[in-house]
């Protein structure tokens, strides 16, 4: 913990960025490409492209899946592949539960008191990805998007050791917040940075984060003026590797389920159906 808060974690998740996207001569690819993917057990046969069409492991990580393995189902939709780590029914004050012991707010996770209240009755899920999944992040409903916040901040691992170590992990590090008005209310899908995964790329706009770890930085607030229209299952943005997606919603997305905190979840899946 001590070593790693003196790390400049920015500066090394922009450096090992550059390095996992350089182009590699083919055969070198394929090597690589190919010890990646069997050191995670990833199952590239669910790739859009073949694993030796790829120039870079940073290439690869972020793929696109074949269309027919993520059906989209109706109603509100898991945005991502990875793990369920919590969902919370929000109340008056929105304190949210990290770990036993160390909580944030939503009005810490959006940075905003008064965008904040709109979700008092609300609901938040909690998924993290891993090194194995597919690292784009989809909208959850059908909607509008109005607005896009960019928050800067630290870049802590968000992994189970990060989880129990950092107070506020969620609220510390650097997030980028979709704001989607829908038939449920607002929805905000909150993007969060991590070591590693310096770089969020968002699909609907040119905003791409850590371009330049060296370069200042400040909260960012765009309005869409018109806003943007959304379907669920479609492309919001992309990690560059592993991290976490709060969705954070003005009504209940679905009756938060009992006993499956750490289970995997697929995109495009029914929030009250993820396991069938």
């Amino acid at each position: 913990m001590r070593i790693l808060s003196v790390v400049p974690k920015s500066y090394l998740s922009w450096g090992l960025g550059h390095l996992a996207r350089l182009p590699l001569p083919r055969p070198l690819a394929r090597l690589s490409v190919s010890l990646f993917a069997q050191a995670y057990s990833i199952d590239h046969s669910l790739s859009a492209r073949p694993i030796d069409s790829f120039r870079s492991v940073g290439e690869f990580f972020t793929r696109d899946l074949k269309p027919e393995v993520r059906p989209i189902a109706d109603g509100p939709v898991c945005p991502v592949d990875g793990r369920l780590r919590a969902c919370v029914p929000l109340s008056p004050g929105g304190e949210v539960t990290q770990v036993k012991g160390r909580s944030f707010t939503v009005e810490q996770l959006l940075g905003n008191a008064d965008l904040a209240r709109r979700f008092e009755s609300g609901q938040l899920w909690n998924f993290y990805l891993s090194p194995q999944d597919a690292h784009h992040i989809h909208a959850p409903v059908d909607g509008r998007i109005v607005e896009t916040i960019h928050i800067p901040g630290k870049l802590w691992p968000v992994n189970d050791w990060a989880l129990h170590n950092v107070d506020g992990l969620f609220v510390v590090n650097e997030r980028v917040v979709s704001l989607i008005e829908s038939e449920h209310g607002l929805v905000a899908v909150v993007m969060v940075g991590a070591t590693n995964v310096g770089r969020i790329r968002l699909a609907y706009m040119d905003l791409v984060t850590n371009r330049a770890p060296w370069a200042p930085k400040k909260r960012q607030v765009f309005r869409h003026d018109p806003s943007l229209p959304i379907k669920r299952g479609e492309k919001l943005g992309t990690f560059m590797m592993g991290s976490s997606v709060l969705v954070v919603s003005e009504k209940p997305l679905a009756p938060c389920p009992q006993g499956k905190e750490n289970s995997k979840v697929q995109y495009g899946r029914s929030f009250s159906r993820l396991w069938d």
